[in-house]
């Protein structure tokens, strides 16, 4: 049975295609169910957002590409989808894969991959199309509750009662710096994921603001 099954009626309903229940399925199969409800209630916050600002699914955006952007969005923080780059973008382009290989456009899946690879960039994603916009918003209204007051309140509480947090902060933060210390390749300059880990990892070996102003312009 899929975790999305008998759902609060506040909650709504989501786009029952192959593709987003394969999704579904695929999230549900790796990742732990701290990510798996983060993920899921991700969908559900952008959607509501959407519905705030009088944007009609099926006209004004792509319910199914929506799903499978903020479902999709973490997947690299699980043993599926990590890569050699930070876990947006070896997100994005595991997601995008994902719709091309479930029957999505092209156009779809290049819109999925800009919302998973952008859903950590403030002042950037809302800016690269509405399902960017959309997942972006979703995203930080869960983690961290940027403009979740533009959720309704029924849709959180229904979401936090049929997928709890579970401390997701912490989990997720821990994953990140995990990954990195493993593979420094997905460290990133003066990004979300150095933020995340110069906070657990003081001492790092990786260059700060201060490291780089203070580097040559050109070589000596």
């Amino acid at each position: 049975m899929s975790v999305l099954e008998n759902l609060p009626e506040k909650i709504g309903d989501w786009p029952r295609t192959a593709a987003a229940e394969a999704a579904v399925a695929f999230t549900a199969e790796h990742a732990p169910d701290w990510l798996l409800n983060h993920s899921i209630r991700s969908y559900f916050y952008a959607r509501s957002i959407a519905t705030a600002q009088n944007l009609v699914a099926g006209a004004d955006y792509d319910d199914e590409t929506l799903f499978l952007a903020t479902v999709l969005h973490d997947i690299s923080l699980t043993d599926a989808g990590k890569g050699p780059n930070r876990f947006e973008v070896d997100s994005a382009f595991l997601a995008a894969r994902f719709a091309r290989e479930h029957g999505l456009s092209d156009a779809a899946a290049d819109q999925i991959w800009d919302a998973v690879a952008l859903h950590t960039s403030s002042g950037i994603a809302p800016h690269k199309g509405v399902i960017c916009a959309l997942a972006h918003f979703g995203i930080g209204a869960d983690i961290f509750a940027f403009g979740v007051e533009n959720v309704d309140r029924a849709v959180v509480d229904a979401a936090h009662t049929a997928f709890p947090y579970l401390d997701l902060r912490e989990n997720i933060h821990t994953e990140i710096v995990h990954q990195i210390d493993e593979q420094p390749s997905k460290w990133v300059p003066l990004s979300f994921v150095d933020t995340v880990y110069r906070k657990y990892r003081p001492d790092n070996p990786f260059p700060g603001l201060d490291d780089l102003i203070a580097a040559p312009v050109r070589p000596e």
